[in-house]
């Protein structure tokens, strides 16, 4: 019988996802990234140790255990690749066909070597349905119309970032661009944005490029996010409507409403950005 194979990184994710599909009569196990610190919690008997860097051992495990699909979930920090000499001879040759040392790079080119063992990625999308919102306000509070020129400034930048294969995030005060995220990530480019911003209110912009392929790297926000915003006084979220995975969105708004920032899904309609939006 075939399985479901989740590639667990850092966070909440893998564990929703768990959960959905067991609760869909799948049969799924975690490959747990080691480098990652993926905790399975509840589902320890379901968790295989891997290393991110020796894909052949993780090519032989879903053969062991008749993985046909691999669904990609949780943070997997990309200074790895800095840091790390415990590659196998599967993981050198695949980082040698890339063309370059960008994600989805790295995704292609693994996907064609998956595609030989009849194994396939499916959506991110497939047991987070749940997570993602349609266009909208989620807070109470009505955008200033200079805040709404920031935010539909800011996600026009953000989604040409991602379309370049660096980063997804970017910050914007005034119709300024006062950080980009590359490599570091999404905290550290908040909170270098809301410093150069000088504590005044910025908004934070994130966005997946224009026809994202859902199997790969799927924006992500989560409490830890408006933890960072309120640290350096960013108010305002924005982010790609039905493309971002909010974790435990209910939870969130209303952390977001506690913390007095602005939370917005943007979508095709841009005058929906005001629309009050329950979750």
């Amino acid at each position: 019988m075939s399985r479901l194979g989740i590639v667990a990184g850092a966070g909440e994710l893998p564990l929703i996802a768990m959960r959905e599909a067991l609760s869909a009569g799948e049969d799924p196990v975690f490959f747990s990234i080691n480098e990652s610190g993926f905790d399975p919690k509840t589902y320890e008997d379901r968790s295989i140790p891997v290393y991110v860097t020796k894909v052949g051992e993780i090519f032989k495990l879903c053969k062991k255990n008749n993985i046909d699909r691999l669904l990609l979930l949780g943070k997997v920090s990309k200074d790895i690749l800095l840091k790390t000499y415990r590659y196998d001879l599967k993981a050198i040759r695949l980082l040698a066909k890339m063309i370059n040392r960008n994600d989805y790079s790295f995704f292609q080119i693994l996907e064609e070597e998956l595609r030989k063992e009849s194994i396939e990625f499916i959506s991110q999308k497939t047991y987070l349905k749940s997570l993602l919102l349609p266009a909208g306000r989620y807070t109470n509070k009505k955008l200033t119309n200079h805040t709404v020129d920031d935010v539909l400034f800011g996600m026009d930048m953000a989604q040409k970032l991602a379309e370049l294969d660096l980063g997804q995030t970017v910050v914007v005060y005034d119709k300024m661009i006062l950080a980009v995220e590359a490599i570091e990530g999404t905290d550290e480019t908040i909170k270098r944005g809301g410093v150069l911003s000088r504590k005044k209110g910025a908004v934070v912009c994130k966005s997946s490029k224009r026809d994202q392929d859902d199997r790969f790297d799927l924006p992500t926000v989560g409490l830890h996010t408006l933890n960072t915003m309120n640290e350096v006084k960013c108010k305002t979220l924005a982010i790609r409507s039905n493309e971002t995975i909010v974790v435990n969105p209910k939870e969130f708004i209303q952390y977001a409403e506690k913390l007095k920032i602005n939370f917005v899904c943007v979508g095709n309609d841009q005058q929906k950005i005001n629309d009050k939006q329950e979750k």
